[in-house]
């Protein structure tokens, strides 16, 4: 029996098919078409106004002498980063000094003797010493553009302060507000 088989695996292996019926397979055989859907959704955040300011450098005026012809000047400055249109008024208090005012502050010295121991001087929004600086957070005059916005205060001595003053060193301490 052996050797009725092999002449008919032989024939069998010689049969010749058409390329068609080779290619027929794989033309049953399709990708699976996936279904799809789809939908959107909100991303939201809400920004609230928020602010920040830097600590102004000490405002030293240096050396201070009564016989000038004209006053001693000197400069701070500080900034202020707040959100993209928040508005917001910054305002200097009169200061730590007994009887200080907005348009008075005094700086004063704890060695020098009572009733000589106060140095006027003035607190400015601009440098011609024209517009006090006051404490008045209730006007706004700055709006935020989220940035840093550097503020200059401008500080003035006043000359001939002879009797109110006795030689020694001097000092205040300044409250800035930030209000938005």
């Amino acid at each position: 029996m052996r050797h009725t088989l092999r002449p008919l695996l032989l024939a069998a292996a010689r049969i010749v098919l058409p390329a068609s019926a080779l290619l027929a397979p794989l033309a049953i055989v399709q990708p699976a078409n996936a279904a799809t859907a789809t939908t959107t959704f909100q991303v939201t955040a809400t920004v609230l106004k928020a602010c920040l300011m830097t600590t102004p450098a000490t405002l030293a005026f240096g050396n201070y002498d009564p016989a000038a012809a004209t006053a001693l000047s000197g400069t701070t400055t500080f900034s202020v980063t707040c959100t993209f249109g928040t508005p917001y008024s910054l305002g200097l208090n009169a200061g730590t000094s007994a009887g200080a005012t907005i348009t008075t502050r005094a700086m004063t010295s704890p060695t020098a003797a009572a009733g000589n121991n106060k140095l006027s001087y003035g607190l400015f929004k601009e440098s011609t010493h024209s517009t006090n600086w006051d404490n008045s957070t209730s006007a706004t005059g700055y709006t935020g553009t989220g940035l840093p916005q550097t503020q200059t205060v401008y500080g003035q001595i006043p000359t001939a302060q002879y009797t109110a003053a006795a030689a020694t060193d001097y000092a205040d301490t300044i409250t800035l507000t930030l209000t938005y």
